[in-house]
């Protein structure tokens, strides 16, 4: 089985009005929406912000793309921050006709997709209510040795690079932590929010955290097979590429480039299964 997952996209309906930034961004956003999309892969997840300012204009963009794909791809929405400036939650699921979490039950492992997205733009941290929490405790209750792959768009607190400063991560009231640990697998959290590439371990967890599209133009692509599960990141190095991204990233609200969203050197990729050792980070 192979995903396909793109960090926090930032598709912006509005960008400074000069011709050379809209040519960028139309460029820029077309390229990168179209490497991904027709990457061979099970499944298309997208793990949160997708939307810059959560207008229902840029769900448009996003989702016509999509479209054009026809039954070809399989695309999933986590929810972010960003996705819910404008307008609720309610009037995004209804407009992209997607689940605001979901289990989907594979020969190969089993996929989690949560939300942790508030619906205020002064706090951006995360948070899970009670409902969704008791839902995913009770998808977790079978023992299983498959891998379980948890796609959210905020860190947990404590885990990859800037999980600990103030509201780059998931609320720790919310006791997250203590039901995937029911997992007797080994288990990967996919998440964006922080703007940069960090791969932890914590014993047979991992956790991924993937940088901005516009601060690092690239997709992760996870393979599972037999058990083991990969990750890569592959980078669109094409030169055009880099100069419209840095050309958007300066010209549009709510959007600071990261100077350090490469990350270091072991937060590109990871192979493990269950009881595998780990060059990593050590959470």
């Amino acid at each position: 089985m192979k995903i396909a997952m793109i960090g926090d996209l930032h598709y912006p309906s509005m960008v400074l009005n000069r011709p050379e930034v809209v040519k960028a961004r139309d460029a820029f956003f077309d390229y990168v929406l179209s490497a991904f999309l027709e990457t061979e892969a099970d499944y298309h997840i997208a793990i949160g912000d997708v939307a810059n300012a959560g207008e229902l204009v840029e769900f448009d963009y996003i989702f016509s793309k999509v479209e054009s794909c026809g039954n070809r791809v399989r695309f999933i929405h986590i929810m972010g921050n960003h996705d819910t400036y404008t307008h609720d939650k309610a009037a995004i699921l209804a407009a992209t006709g997607l689940k605001p979490y979901e289990r989907i039950e594979t020969e190969q492992a089993t996929l989690i997709m949560l939300d942790t997205a508030r619906e205020t733009v002064t706090d951006w941290s995360g948070f899970m209510e009670e409902e969704q929490l008791t839902w995913l405790e009770a998808n977790l209750s079978e023992p299983s040795d498959k891998p379980l792959l948890v796609f959210a768009h905020h860190p947990i607190h404590g885990t990859t690079a800037r999980s600990t400063e103030a509201m780059m991560s998931l609320h720790e009231a919310v006791q997250l932590r203590r039901i995937l640990n029911k997992h007797t697998g080994v288990g990967f959290y996919f998440n964006g929010h922080n703007h940069v590439n960090s791969i932890v371990r914590e014993q047979d967890w991992y956790f991924v955290q993937t940088a901005a599209m516009l601060d690092i133009p690239a997709i992760r692509l996870i393979t599972v097979e037999d058990g083991q599960v990969s990750v890569e990141l592959i980078k669109f190095d094409d030169r055009n590429v880099k100069e419209w991204a840095h050309i958007v990233s300066r010209h549009m609200p709510y959007f600071e480039p990261f100077p350090a969203a490469e990350g270091d050197a072991l937060s590109s990729s990871v192979s493990a299964r269950k009881g595998s050792s780990f060059g990593g980070h050590q959470g």
